[in-house]
């Protein structure tokens, strides 16, 4: 026997004995939950960045330090002429001249001198030979050459030292930037310690400046002279050590 249902505002037709049209399980539920095989996610462990920040703010820091410091100096003077560079002066030591070898070749017997007689001796049967020796001619000794003494070797007066000095663990990282001869600024990435620089200034170059930067370690620098004076130095024991004349 089929019966008609009645249809009441709201309610859907409905068969007894059968639950709602969905599954239970939320597991197997593909329309409402995203696959997690297609999602990405970054690592949880964290740590490592706050370390990549600081050391990228270290190293912004001194670059920014040197760039200022440098610039703020007597522009002036730093700017050297733009052509052609000027000659650097070579410092040599004359060789010393070897003496000369002395001549081993006799010299000629004078004209004047006679010559030792020819003496003819008759060899007879039961007598020894007799034969009457020359004097031995002496040869002239030939004078010692004097060695000449090459003078003390001399320095540029223009001639500066750049040091810098301090400790450098072993993931440090230490730049230093200092003036080449010609005025403008030169930087070296990862030196080690002790690091020394020798430059002769261009005549019209006056700025001499060597700046140290590190992440954690203790710097000093030191600028000196062709006399051997100390002409500017910084011992803060910092990470940023700078020296500008």
């Amino acid at each position: 026997m089929v019966r008609d249902l009645k249809e009441f505002p709201g309610d859907e037709p409905r068969v007894d004995g059968y639950g709602e049209d969905f599954d239970d399980d939320p597991d197997t539920d593909s329309w409402d939950q995203p696959a997690d095989e297609e999602e990405w996610a970054w690592p949880t462990d964290r740590r490592w960045r706050p370390v990549a920040l600081f050391i990228g703010a270290i190293v912004a820091i001194g670059a920014i330090a040197t760039a200022v410091i440098i610039n703020s100096g007597d522009s002036a003077t730093t700017k050297a002429t733009v052509g052609l560079p000027a000659p650097r002066t070579a410092v040599t030591a004359p060789r010393s001249s070897a003496p000369p070898s002395a001549s081993t070749s006799a010299p000629p017997t004078p004209s004047g001198a006679p010559l030792p007689p020819e003496t003819v001796t008759t060899l007879t049967p039961g007598n020894a030979p007799t034969k009457t020796a020359a004097p031995p001619t002496r040869l002239p000794s030939a004078a010692p050459a004097p060695t000449a003494v090459p003078p003390g070797a001399t320095i540029n007066p223009r001639t500066v030292i750049y040091s810098v000095t301090g400790n450098k663990a072993l993931f440090d990282l230490v730049n230093v930037a200092y003036t080449d001869a010609r005025g403008f600024p030169v930087t070296e990435f990862n030196v080690a310690l002790p690091w020394t620089k020798v430059v002769v200034l261009n005549p019209g170059v006056q700025t001499e400046s060597v700046i140290a930067t590190s992440i954690y370690g203790q710097l000093n620098c030191s600028i000196v002279n062709a006399q051997g004076q100390l002409v500017k130095a910084s011992t803060n024991n910092s990470a940023l050590a700078t020296c500008t004349r």
